[in-house]
């Protein structure tokens, strides 16, 4: 029978744990991503109206509850919502022009807290 001294470990259960803890912190560090396109809360879509009517109309429907800022960016259009910054941005919208149609993607952080109104604003722009 083999002893063992009272709270000593054999070297493989310390072993076993030191990796387990090496690839919980590297799972947590994959999936901590702020930019807010990494998120689930999302709709995209296509629009008859043009670029920049299109980010106007989602402007004015959410601009009385927050700041929002246009950004030009290479033949796409993005309009911010709160802060220009992705990592800490409330809800972003890019559009972009391909083909004779407008497409579009919004992004709203939190999207539970006031149930969706940039999503649904997003959406009720691309109509008509």
């Amino acid at each position: 029978m083999k002893s063992t001294t009272l709270g000593k470990h054999p070297m493989s259960i310390k072993r076993s744990k030191f990796y387990f803890m090496c690839a919980l912190l590297l799972l947590a560090g994959c999936a901590h991503n702020p930019d807010i396109r990494t998120s689930g809360d999302n709709v995209d879509g296509i629009t008859s109206k043009s670029d920049k009517a299109y980010i106007d109309c989602v402007k004015d429907e959410v601009q009385s509850y927050t700041s929002t800022y246009t950004v030009e960016n290479g033949g796409k259009t993005d309009l911010f919502i709160g802060s220009t910054n992705p990592g800490t941005t409330d809800g972003l919208v890019e559009v972009s022009s391909t083909n004779g149609h407008s497409l579009y993607t919004a992004y709203q952080r939190d999207a539970w807290y006031d149930k969706g109104r940039l999503l649904d604003a997003a959406q009720a722009c691309s109509r008509g």
